[in-house]
């Protein structure tokens, strides 16, 4: 039976998971995103792929851990094998914005329930030219989020209890979904850069490039499950030992491209509760 396990990160760095392709318009090499909403994700994929490389270096430092090949899959073979890990994408929980009152994390009635206060009353969701203060910001005042001025719907006051595991979440604010999707979108890190000539060391001439990223600040919601019956007797505590392991390299090396340009580094949070 598979338990499912649910994770907070933290963005030390921008994150860019490339789309795998170009466009013409604001940037040259995107990211992905969520096909339904428009909203940038990290892929289930890209998350498992890191993981795993770090999980190898735990293991060569330490022979407690697991067997590899059978925490994560092994393709060798005619059949190859099934991992006892199914890794899910990680969807944005709060963005940050910059506000003339400091950074504001902005995030949808939806996403606060799912990922951290689902035993809060949350108060409605906000209209699209609106914003519900919940945490931090005066009700008697205008928001600044970046290029946008909202009027705050003081008629919902609403307020949340600390959560000690985020203790950056000073200013906390909800919008509508379809005024989310505009602000993470318009509020994305964009960066420009240019190739270099490996024989010169120079920059090559007409490769000026632009890319975007998910901004350091960003929390991330994703889940790990963990399937006891494809273990062979692996435990699952020495299975979650070696992904706290593994976290570690996300932490210090990061994922993602651009990673000698400063990108990548993701900060998995204390964890607080389980799903069952």
């Amino acid at each position: 039976m598979n338990e499912p396990f649910r994770y907070l990160a933290r963005c030390l760095d921008p994150v860019h998971i490339g789309s795998g392709g170009y466009r013409l318009g604001r940037v040259d090499m995107t990211i992905v995103r969520e096909p339904a909403t428009g909203i940038p994700k990290v892929p289930g994929t890209s998350l498992a792929g890191a993981v795993r490389a770090y999980a190898e270096m735990a293991a060569e430092e330490d022979a407690t851990l697991p067997e590899i090949r059978i925490v994560f899959g092994d393709a060798a073979g005619d059949q190859g094998r099934q991992g006892m890990l199914r890794f899910y994408d990680a969807d944005i929980v709060v963005f940050p914005l910059i506000s003339d009152q400091g950074t504001v994390w902005v995030s949808t009635e939806d996403r606060l329930r799912s990922w951290l206060y689902p035993e809060v009353a949350i108060a409605g969701p906000a209209q699209d030219d609106r914003v519900v203060v919940l945490k931090g910001l005066p009700n008697n005042r205008p928001v600044n989020l970046g290029w946008l001025l909202l009027e705050v719907d003081a008629s919902r006051p609403n307020g949340l209890p600390d959560r000690p595991d985020l203790p950056f979440l000073t200013r906390l604010a909800v919008v509508s979904e379809k005024l989310f999707h505009h602000l993470v979108n318009d509020h994305l890190e964009v960066r420009t850069s240019v190739e270099i000539d490996d024989e010169t060391g120079a920059a090559k001439s007409g490769h000026l490039f632009t890319y975007e990223a998910i901004p350091r600040g960003t929390v991330l919601g994703f889940e790990i499950a963990v399937d006891a019956r494809r273990g062979n007797g692996t435990r699952k505590e020495d299975v979650l030992r070696m992904l706290e392991r593994a976290f570690q390299g996300l932490k210090l090396l990061g994922m993602g491209g651009m990673g000698t340009r400063g990108f990548g580094r993701i900060e998995i949070l204390p964890q607080k509760e389980e799903t069952t």
